[in-house]
């Protein structure tokens, strides 16, 4: 049911909630103008009636000024009210008067400024003959404006949404409240005061639900209000260092609130040496710590509400920019490695490279020495010696174990030694092979290292770019959120919200367990995304520690049906081919398939090497290119044997359908989409046969219904034409189906004697539910 109001020649629609909600606030403001008069300052001033009309927002000053009204018509102290009155309407006539220049009209420091002149002039003509002196005036008048800027303060944040208070307007509202109990202290039977009950029952709230910053700020004003009103001053000491000691010992329950409380007041009261004011302030602190132990579960809710303070919002720039910093000058440095182990290999490889000409030398003296025709051989016709010793090496090479028998018969003639210099040459040749394989081998390991440091290198400067340009923070979708999570009873520490280099959104949020916290994640998801005008999936809660974390990522348009089958060649236990699929958690479904060379054991170590590398590198968030680079620069260094494995990967934006395909000499990827076929193929080579390799790249806008296929060699051996054939012609099914269907057709297929692996992976994209 909904009310017609017009007002200013505009129809506005109202609930019956809305409306009574509204008369309600107009009656309690009229209320707290009544008490703020009843707010007396050494037994004869009361100015913050006067401060509360000031201070008072335009929709509630006429609330304001009746209550206002009255508690001063009806006088709280022996002085005549009729003074406040005219400076009431005098008030009240500025403020109407200066109504549509809200700037002025609604600023704190203007409204001050009226309050303390309306009351100097009206107090200053209607003292005669009253026993109030200039002093007086100029105190009244002083509480009157530092009265008038505080309520100004709170009525603005009453018409505020906000995620919580700064400690500046919770230190504003705890003395507003202070000044108003002061309104309540009159009000007492056999010397028991309600206003100081409410000041111990406001002192244990502000101490329970807002910490040490609301608990002192709550002790030191009611101390002050209380030292107005004449009470005892050491009283009031108590009260405000018990605030600050309940705002400690808040962690530790309420009883332990109220055992400090009275301590301290017993402690503060004690010093005085009156037995009444003893007895009497121990009953008014266990009135109101009984009335806090009695507060409904609701009213604990709402007041953790009113004393909550602004979450921080996380927006780590200075980290941000440091880190990026420190991740740019990693990568140069590594860069700068990566260039001197090249040069550094270019130059040893010149200097330490076996010389043939050494081994050459080595057969002359080894075989040679003391001969008495070497004169013959070695200087007469060394070219014609030379030409033996390298047809001897030459069998040597061919595996021939008597060289000797290889050398020309007019050297075989002349050389006495003949089988002397067959043996040195086989030693002297064997130890220089083995020299140029070592020196091969660590000319490789010197590339392997090179292209590791290369590759890190360019992962750390991707880092970088991430950090630095990639993800943004929004202040305003975190303020939003935190205050609309007021209204669900949760109180937040700390807000984020971040979007990332895809546009998407996460909102974090950090906040304390309590008996009292209920989390229902359907009402988190909706108020947030109603907020943040984006829809978010249902939230991550966990609690870490004490205290809870809250995560909303946004909500895609696309899911995931996805299907895989595996079929070992020769009915082998141990399947060559490896898969991994995962979200990455920016968005993206992604399919990794590795086909490792041949079948069997030594084929799975490789393919579940590069899948599971590839697949740890890009949840980490790397880049494809340089990920590959470290899984190829792996697999060079992993033995000396040769080991290779292709790898192929389909990245799917779950929010646009954009796929993107990564091939190094995999198998064709077959995708259907809006019912017609299509294929990518990829020209280049599997990772760990050369350094220099890199990926065949496709990218492919696809929506909800199409299907993207991954397959190894084993199931596309005879072509692809029957598989886009079987794909068209799917109509219904899981991915799981399709992709056991397909592997067994590609089984019964084979037309030869070579048996391979089968591996196939089915992603059909369906609409996302939340």
């Amino acid at each position: 049911m909904k009310d017609m109001v017009k007002i200013s020649n505009k129809i506005e629609n109202f609930t019956v909630k809305e409306l009574i909600f509204a008369s309600f606030s107009h009656i309690f403001t009229a209320f707290m103008g009544f008490v703020a008069c009843r707010a007396v300052v050494m037994d004869k001033l009361i100015p913050f009636g006067l401060a509360f009309l000031a201070g008072s927002c335009s929709p509630f000053t006429p609330a304001a000024a009746i209550g206002v009204f009255f508690g001063y018509f009806i006088p709280a102290a022996g002085r005549n009210g009729f003074s406040y009155i005219a400076a009431l309407f005098a008030i009240l006539s500025i403020k109407l008067l200066l109504s549509g220049y809200k700037k002025i009209s609604e600023n704190s420091y203007f409204l001050t400024f009226i309050a303390l002149i309306s009351n100097i002039l009206t107090s200053s003509v209607a003292s005669k003959g009253t026993g109030i002196n200039i002093v007086d005036i100029a105190a009244e008048s002083l509480l009157c404006a530092a009265g008038t800027y505080f309520f100004s303060r709170c009525f603005k944040l009453s018409a505020e949404k906000s995620a919580g208070l700064s400690y500046t307007e919770l230190s504003e509202l705890l003395i507003v409240i202070s000044i108003l109990l002061l309104g309540f202290s009159r009000i007492s039977l056999n010397g028991i005061s309600l206003g100081r009950i409410l000041g111990v029952l406001l002192l244990l709230c502000g101490s329970k639900y807002g910490g040490v910053l609301a608990g002192s700020v709550a002790g030191i004003s009611i101390a002050l209000t209380q030292a107005l009103s004449g009470t005892d001053a050491n009283i009031g000491v108590s009260m405000a260092f018990s605030g600050l000691i309940c705002g400690i010992f808040s962690s530790l329950g309420k009883y332990a609130q109220i055992l400090t409380l009275i301590i301290f007041s017993f402690i503060g009261t004690v010093t005085t040496g009156d037995v009444t004011l003893i007895s009497r302030t121990l009953i008014e602190t266990a009135i109101g710590s009984v009335f806090f132990l009695t507060l409904p579960r609701k009213c604990g809710i709402y007041l953790g509400k009113i004393f909550s303070v602004h979450p921080k919002i996380s927006i780590p720039t200075g980290i941000k920019k440091s880190l990026t910093m420190r991740l740019e000058m990693a990568s140069n440095a590594l860069s700068d490695v990566s260039e001197t182990v090249e040069q550094v290999s270019k130059e040893l490889s010149k200097i330490n490279s076996p010389d043939y000409g050494n081994v050459i030398s080595a057969v002359e003296q080894d075989a040679c020495a003391g001969c008495k025709l070497r004169v013959h051989c070695w200087e007469s016709r060394k070219d014609d010696t030379i030409a033996a010793v390298l047809e001897m090496t030459k069998a040597i090479k061919q595996g021939e174990c008597s060289p000797e028998n290889a050398a020309p018969e007019e050297f075989k003639g002349r050389c006495l030694r003949v089988s002397r210099v067959g043996n040195a040459t086989y030693k002297r040749y064997s130890d220089y092979a083995s020299r140029i394989a070592a020196e091969n081998r660590i000319d490789e390991v010197r590339s392997v290292v090179s292209d590791q440091f290369s590759g890190i290198s360019e992962m750390l400067y991707d880092l970088s770019v991430d950090f630095k340009n990639d993800e943004q923070f929004d202040i305003t979708c975190a303020e939003n959120a935190a205050a609309a999570l007021k209204n669900l009873d949760i109180r937040v520490d700390e807000a984020g919200c971040r979007i990332d280099k895809y546009g998407r959104m996460t909102v974090e949020f950090k906040l304390k367990k309590t008996p009292e916290l209920v989390i229902n994640k359907l009402q988190v998801m909706k108020m947030v995304s109603v907020v943040c005008e984006r829809d978010f999936d249902i939230p991550n809660v966990s609690e870490v520690g004490g205290e809870v974390f809250i995560t909303l990522n946004e909500h895609a348009a696309i899911g995931i049906d996805f299907g895989a089958e595996q079929i070992c060649a020769a009915g082998s236990s141990m399947c060559g081919d490896a898969y991994k699929h995962f979200y990455d958690g920016r968005g993206h479904f992604i399919m990794v398939l590795s086909d490792g060379m041949g079948t069997g054991g030594r084929a799975a170590v490789d393919g579940a090497m590069a899948s599971g590398l590839m697949s740890r590198l890009i949840k980490a968030g790397f880049g494809y290119d340089c990920s590959l680079r470290i899984l190829n620069s792996s697999m060079l260094f992993k033995s000396t044997d040769e080991s290779l494995a292709t790898v192929d990967i389909a990245s799917i934006d779950l929010f646009t359908g954009e796929t993107q395909l990564f091939k190094a000499g995999a198998a064709p990827t077959v995708v259907r989409r809006s019912g017609k076929t299509g294929k990518a193929q990829s020209t280049s080579l599997p990772a760990g046969i050369l350094r220099e390799i890199g990926f065949d790249k496709a990218v492919i806008k696809c929506k909800v219904g199409d299907i993207i296929l991954l397959m190894s060699d084993g199931a596309s051996n005879n072509g692809t034409d029957w598989i886009r054939a079987e794909l068209e012609s799917w109509e219904s099914g899981s991915a799981q189906e399709l992709a056991e269907h397909i592997a067994e057709c590609a089984k019964r297929r084979r037309n030869d004697d070579h048996e391979d692996d089968i591996t196939v992976l089915a992603a059909i994209l369906n609409k996302s539910f939340s």
